[in-house]
């Protein structure tokens, strides 16, 4: 099941569960849609940080964690980004706007200066015929192996293995409101050792 995440995602998680889900795709307010309503995009759901740390919080409440796989996105940029959804619960992230900047690459030059990029890689753009299908394929693959060895890298940062061993030990915040809402400890406070 993939859901948009709202005020009564724990309700609507419990629903899932109970119709026997093997993962759930979660998508924080920051994932956005061509097809919908630009207030829907802008002013509805929940910010992909607090719909993650509530959805995997949920699952593991219910007992549910190792039976459900969670998949999120929603802004999620960086292999930073990707590592940090990992350490706070997620067994795998989605990218949408990412993938479609790296496919598209320089290739957005052709409908400058007169149309917005997107006209060269949505389906029905001005310029998708212009669109070079092999180069944007080389160029996300560019992308995702880059992702690969930066996360990689930031795994080995932290004294560790595999994407499986990150936990919410491997973080803290600078905001106060994401601590809180997170259990992930303040950076600007002694931590414990």
């Amino acid at each position: 099941i993939k859901i948009g995440a709202g005020k009564y995602l724990e309700a609507d998680l419990n629903i899932a569960i109970e119709s026997g889900i093997d993962f759930i795709s979660v998508c924080g307010t920051a994932a956005a849609t061509k097809g919908s309503a630009p207030i829907l995009q802008d002013d509805f759901g929940l910010p992909t940080i607090f719909a993650l740390s509530r959805t995997s919080r949920f699952l593991e409440e219910q007992n549910v964690k190792e039976q459900v796989s969670l998949i999120v996105g929603g802004k999620l940029l960086t292999p930073g980004d990707y590592l940090k959804a990992i350490a706070l619960g997620a067994d795998a992230v989605y990218v949408g706007t990412m993938a479609l900047f790296a496919a598209s690459h320089t290739q957005v030059l052709h409908p400058l200066p007169f149309e917005p990029p997107t006209q060269i890689a949505w389906y029905d753009g001005k310029f998708q015929k212009k669109f070079n299908i092999d180069t944007g394929a080389k160029n996300l693959a560019n992308y995702l192996t880059s992702c690969t060895l930066e996360m990689t890298e930031g795994i080995r940062a932290l004294g560790k293995t595999s994407l499986k061993d990150l936990n919410t030990e491997d973080l803290f915040s600078l905001d106060p409101l994401i601590s809180d809402a997170t259990g992930i400890p303040l950076g600007y406070k002694p931590m414990p050792y």
